[in-house]
């Protein structure tokens, strides 16, 4: 009896998304748990994971949540794709009074209509068409996990002649913990089922290259995102006595003022230049008020990659911390004598990287006294793992406090190294083909960009720099590999390239996220199968 399907028609598919959005997988809920064991519900119901059931598998993450795989292996096949997307969702606190609709996409829109004069004119243009679903994750990107469930039940149901693994992952949106535990396991299926991984699809939404950009794309990488961050240790005083020690809020300030918008960050690649560096935290680190001067302050700092390495990065922070503390010592001087005051010695601001630091701080005590330390902290500091980076980086401070004053540099959490395949062959080839095909097909003008820029798991999919290299960041994380690891070995074992086919969606991560609907279900399964079929040959 011929298989009746679940996720092939526009209708299936738009009911899968809705069925998959009602899910509140928030990162870090209940509900993010529970996400994957209603995919597994759905694809156990395709009749080739009925004959092949222990091809499908949730597995446990240290923390509870889950990864899922699900693998369609054909007998003949010589190439194996890897279809990638994450199920975490941000929260939706900014829907307002529409909060409790957020997550059924077709109540929501409907709601939308009736309010839409209090929404922005592009939003009310895309309500009129009747084209749009609106609904947290519609976009980013249940649909793209959908597209990979559509595929997987169509190959088997028709013995496409290549292997094809599902791959949908937790917390994307915001440590990306999911993928970077996954990546040993990728390798121990390549093995146990003896895969060749030969490409990497990932089908996170298009995202528009300039405000009100009309355009579609696919990409061929998908940028880095690392985050520095400083922290400047002063000298503490009373604020009636503000010229006897430094202020550590005004270092913060100075180095911030270097930092933002510097061009010296900043990379073009063919024609196109990644954003400048922008603050993303600065604070003083008092537990609590008082007339003392804040000391101790740290920054923090997002900075997108290109083709730069976390060792790069690190020398031109260095260069920005020595100019900055170049501005300091001389603002120093210059406020002196604006009161007519002697100054004895001007204060050398030094700055270090933390493993300096770190390294001082094993000389004075020993390596197992830091090592303890560094866990205990990370242990007893609740909440972020930003804040435990920040927290390990303050207490070295504080035990080499004789190296004051200074600017300490360091790393922390996430960072998604960049990846670019566009030079890669059989790229090359697709890319050819899914522009003529869908040129072809739907009279649709398809752009490739070498980046996707909106950061993306693709980034653990590979390793594009030297393992020497790495260790910089490493070893330059307040907390190493304790506190937040990423598995560059293994990635570097991959060497498949990578692509992004998705729907075309607007305003991710806003109450306005959107999804055009004519598209995901009615195009780009076609041009998804066109992709696989053509990669297969």
């Amino acid at each position: 009896m011929k298989h009746k399907y679940s996720f092939q028609s526009p209708e299936q598919l738009k009911s899968t998304l809705c069925d998959l959005v009602s899910i509140p997988s928030v990162t870090l809920t209940e509900g993010e748990k529970h996400f994957p064991l209603r995919v597994e519900q759905l694809l156990r119901d395709i009749p080739y994971f009925k004959k092949h059931p222990s091809q499908i598998i949730n597995h446990p993450m240290a923390d509870g949540r889950f990864v899922l795989t699900a693998l369609y292996r054909h007998d003949e096949a010589e190439k194996t794709v890897v279809m990638i997307s994450h199920f975490d969702v941000v929260d939706i606190d900014d829907y307002g009074d529409l909060k409790h609709l957020a997550f059924y996409p077709e109540e929501l829109t409907r709601a939308l209509k009736e309010r839409a004069d209090r929404l922005p004119a592009d939003v009310r243009a895309d309500l009129e068409t009747g084209e749009w679903l609106f609904g947290r994750g519609t976009m980013d990107m249940k649909c793209g996990l959908v597209q990979h469930m559509s595929i997987i039940e169509k190959a088997s149901s028709e013995d496409w002649k290549i292997n094809l693994l599902l791959l949908t992952v937790p917390d994307e949106e915001v440590n990306s913990r999911g993928m970077r535990e996954v990546i040993p396991k990728l390798l121990d299926i390549s093995k146990e089922y003896d895969l060749t991984y030969t490409l990497f699809l990932n089908s996170e939404p298009m995202f528009s290259q300039v405000p009100q950009d009309e355009k579609c794309y696919f990409y061929t990488g998908s940028i880095g995102k690392i985050m520095p961050g400083a922290l400047c240790f002063g000298r503490e005083t009373h604020v009636g006595e503000p010229f006897s020690g430094i202020n550590a809020g005004w270092m913060s300030s100075v180095l911030t003022q270097e930092i933002e918008w510097n061009k010296m960050f900043c990379e073009t690649v063919n024609g196109k230049i990644s954003p400048p560096p922008t603050l993303l935290l600065q604070k003083d680190l008092k537990k609590e008020y008082s007339t003392q001067i804040p000391h101790r302050s740290v920054s923090l700092y997002n900075l997108l990659l290109m083709k730069k390495t976390a060792a790069d990065v690190m020398e031109e922070m260095k260069r920005a911390a020595e100019i900055a503390a170049k501005k300091m010592e001389s603002f120093i001087v210059e406020r002196y004598r604006s009161f007519n005051l002697e100054i004895k010695e001007v204060p050398a601001i030094r700055v270090f990287f933390y493993e300096q630091l770190r390294d001082f701080a094993v000389k004075k005590t020993s390596e197992d006294y830091i090592t303890i330390l560094e866990r205990s902290i990370a242990r007893d500091t609740q909440g972020d793992i930003r804040e435990q980076t920040i927290q390990i980086a303050d207490q070295m401070s504080m035990l080499c406090q004789e190296l004051g004053p200074m600017i300490v540099l360091f790393y922390a959490p996430p960072y998604y190294p960049a990846i670019n395949t566009a030079e890669h062959k059989d790229i090359q080839s697709l890319s050819h083909t899914l522009v003529r095909f869908t040129k072809e097909e739907f009279d649709k003008d398809l752009h490739a960009v070498d980046y996707f820029n909106g950061i993306s798991d693709l980034s653990y999919a590979g390793l594009q720099g030297d393992l020497s290299e790495m260790e910089r960041y490493n070893s330059n994380l307040p907390g190493g590999q304790e506190l937040y690891s990423i598995p560059f070995d293994e990635m570097s074992q991959f060497k498949a390239p990578v692509i992004n086919v998705g729907p075309i969606g607007r305003d991710a991560h806003q109450k306005t996220e959107r999804l055009h609907v004519p598209f995901a279900f009615e195009q780009l399964p076609k041009i998804l199968e066109h992709l696989i079929l053509e990669h297969q040959s």
